[in-house]
C-alpha cells in the first residue's frame, strides 16, 4: 500500500502539472502576464520600448503576428478525446491579448484616458482535431479594418506550423474611455499606418466580406497573410 500510495501521489502531481492550464486561476495568470509584460512594465521602466521601435521600423509592422506555443492538456479534451471546442477561446484570449497590447502598445502607454479593445464578435471554424498532449501554435495578427471595426485572424497550427487545425476571426472595436477610435487613427498614433498597409487591409477586407461566409471559409484558410513575428 505504501508503494501504491506513493505512485498514486506522484501520478496525481504529474497530472496536475501537465494540466496546469485547467487549474483554478491559471487563466487569469496567463492573461494578465501578457498585460503586465507589455503594458505595466513599460509604464515603470520606459515607454519607448523595443516592441514599438521594432514595429515602427517595419513597413508592415501593423500586421506582425504574436505566437503562442502550447499543447492540449488532458483536462482540455472532451469525450471524443480531442481538444474541446470551448477551450480554443481561452487560447484566443491569451494570444489576442498579447497581440493587441503589442501592436497598440504606444496607444495604451500614451493615452491620458483608459483605452481598451472589447470583442464584438468571434467566428471560429474547426478543421483538424488536436489530440491529447499534441503541441500546437496559435498565431494571431491583424487581418484588416474599416472605419470602425478591426479584424484579427488567429490560426491554430499543428505539425510545427504546417497544418491548419482551426481558424478564427475576431471583430474588435477600439475605445478610449467612451470614445470610439477608428482603427486608422489608432495605427497613426502608433506610427504604423501607411498607404501600403491600407492596400493590404482593403484586399483582405474584400476576401473577408465578399468571398467568405459561414459555409465557405476556404479563401481565408488559403490566404497568404504572414509578416514578421513580434
Amino acid at each position: 500500500m505504501g508503494i501504491l500510495g506513493s505512485l498514486s501521489k506522484y501520478l496525481a502531481i504529474a497530472i496536475l502539472i501537465s494540466t496546469y492550464k485547467s487549474l483554478p486561476g491559471a487563466y487569469f495568470v496567463r492573461f494578465y502576464a501578457r498585460v503586465i509584460d507589455n503594458l505595466v512594465i513599460p509604464l515603470i521602466f520606459g515607454k519607448n520600448t523595443k516592441t514599438i521601435q521594432q514595429l515602427q521600423n517595419d513597413k508592415y509592422g501593423c500586421f506582425a503576428y504574436a505566437e503562442l506555443s502550447t499543447y492540449a492538456s488532458l483536462f482540455e479534451c472532451d469525450f471524443y478525446m480531442h481538444k474541446s471546442n470551448s477551450t480554443y477561446f481561452e487560447e484566443l484570449d491569451v494570444s489576442r491579448t498579447d497581440l493587441m497590447t503589442k501592436i497598440f502598445q504606444k496607444l495604451f502607454l500614451t493615452s491620458k484616458r483608459y483605452p481598451y479593445v472589447p470583442v464584438a464578435n468571434v467566428f471560429t471554424t474547426f478543421i483538424k482535431e488536436i489530440k491529447p498532449f499534441q503541441t500546437y501554435k496559435v498565431r494571431s495578427c491583424i487581418l484588416c479594418w474599416d472605419e470602425k471595426w478591426l479584424y484579427v485572424i488567429s490560426r491554430f497550427l499543428t505539425k510545427n506550423g504546417s497544418q491548419l487545425a482551426a481558424l478564427s476571426i475576431t471583430k474588435y472595436v477600439l475605445k478610449d474611455g467612451r470614445k470610439t477610435i477608428p482603427p486608422q487613427t489608432a495605427l497613426e498614433i502608433c506610427g504604423l499606418y501607411n498607404e501600403d498597409v491600407q492596400k493590404v487591409s482593403e484586399q483582405n477586407m474584400q476576401v473577408l466580406s465578399q468571398q467568405c461566409g459561414f459555409h465557405k471559409t476556404s479563401p481565408l484558410e488559403e490566404l497568404k497573410h504572414e509578416y514578421n513575428r513580434i
